[in-house]
């Protein structure tokens, strides 16, 4: 039998839509499609063709076992792939950019210096190391499960301190503020509705819908981590909802093109533009720590809040419960001392005068 003729250009992919039109790519493995104009053959095709060939022998594969060659079987792999979306494209957006300047590092050879050294480097930028950190410490990780590394440098390594408390809960003279600004019917005034009675994440809360709502309660799984969410409709907020006609599978859609949002990143922007025209420095998640913080002042337990929420550990939980606890002491040891209070002016001064007399016998 008589050997087949090589094929003419490889990295080639041959596409036929709906209306037979054929269409070629150029993609290697699976890196990035390019698209080759004109006909199989055509001198315009030729051209595009030869530029995708040089563009692709300028960057050759890396290496093996060096740090980009590790980060590629990372992406590739179950454990990365089983990750939501918007969580791959930030660690594959981070390490694009540690793999720029040291991807050409053995990845045996990183140890501890270098991580730190890492960590440093970013000092100016806290959040940004913490975050570095964090993606270096999954990708070694996986490293070691998958047995190309024995143990995980970024272990023991400190992470940088950073001062803040986040997302500003939002006051009640801001939420007023809003309303005020954003009037009944209009887009804003639902999205901070939803947003203030269910306490969801902005990752979650631009998919809500009609279909989502059974029995009063809504239910939904988190987006960032999978955990099934129970929130019990308010009354008020039920009563917002009964009016919104709409005809696709989420409750906010855009103000222009009256269509859902495509992600939750394009809800923060407009949202945080609606703030803006309130004259509110406040975001989202803002309303999501007020609600936790009303939440835990009325007296939820950390269950309750976890349910709530969708936390898996208590960690996130104490927070708002320490500090309503502590208001509540606080509060309680005051009316103690408004009954003790070294001063005259008191409204009842007889702790200052049993403390004076006691003075004056001694």
């Amino acid at each position: 039998m008589a050997d087949m003729p090589r094929k003419p250009y490889p990295y080639t992919l041959k596409e036929i839509d709906q209306n037979g039109n054929v269409r070629w790519y150029f993609r290697i493995g699976k890196g990035k499609r390019t698209r080759l104009p004109g006909q199989w053959g055509s001198p315009e095709f030729n051209a595009a063709y030869r530029k995708c060939m040089g563009q692709a022998e300028a960057t050759p594969a890396p290496s093996r076992h060096t740090l980009q060659w590790l980060s590629d079987k990372y992406q590739d792999s179950a454990a990365f792939k089983g990750l939501a979306p918007s969580t791959q494209a930030v660690r594959r957006n981070v390490l694009k950019s540690i793999c720029k300047t040291g991807g050409k590092m053995i990845a045996s050879r990183i140890g501890r210096k270098e991580i730190a050294a890492g960590r440093d480097r970013r000092a100016d930028t806290p959040f940004a190391a913490i975050t570095y950190m964090k993606v270096m410490g999954y990708l070694f990780e996986w490293a070691v499960d998958a047995g190309y590394l024995k143990e995980n440098p970024v272990i023991g390594v400190k992470k940088p301190k950073v001062a803040t408390d986040g997302f500003k809960p939002w006051e009640p003279d801001d939420v007023a503020k809003f309303y005020e600004t954003h009037k009944d019917g209009t887009q804003a005034r639902l999205a901070m509705d939803l947003l203030l009675f269910t306490g969801l994440r902005r990752s979650d809360i631009f998919k809500i819908g009609p279909q989502h709502v059974r029995d009063g309660i809504i239910e939904f799984r988190a987006a960032k981590n999978s955990e099934p969410l129970f929130i019990p409709i308010h009354p008020a907020l039920q009563k917002i909802l009964d009016q919104v006609k709409t005809k696709h599978l989420a409750y906010l859609v855009t103000p222009v093109h009256k269509r859902p949002f495509k992600s939750a990143a394009s809800f923060g922007n407009w949202f945080g533009d609606v703030c803006r025209d309130a004259h509110v420095d406040g975001r989202a998640h803002g309303l999501r720590k007020a609600l936790a913080q009303i939440m835990a002042e009325s007296g939820n337990s950390n269950a309750e809040l976890k349910a709530r929420f969708g936390w898996r550990s208590d960690a996130m939980a104490n927070l708002y419960t320490k500090k309503a606890d502590k208001r509540r002491l606080a509060i309680s040891g005051a009316a103690k001392l408004n009954e003790n209070i070294l001063t005259p002016h008191s409204q009842s001064n007889e702790g200052f005068a049993q403390n004076k007399d006691a003075k004056s016998n001694s």
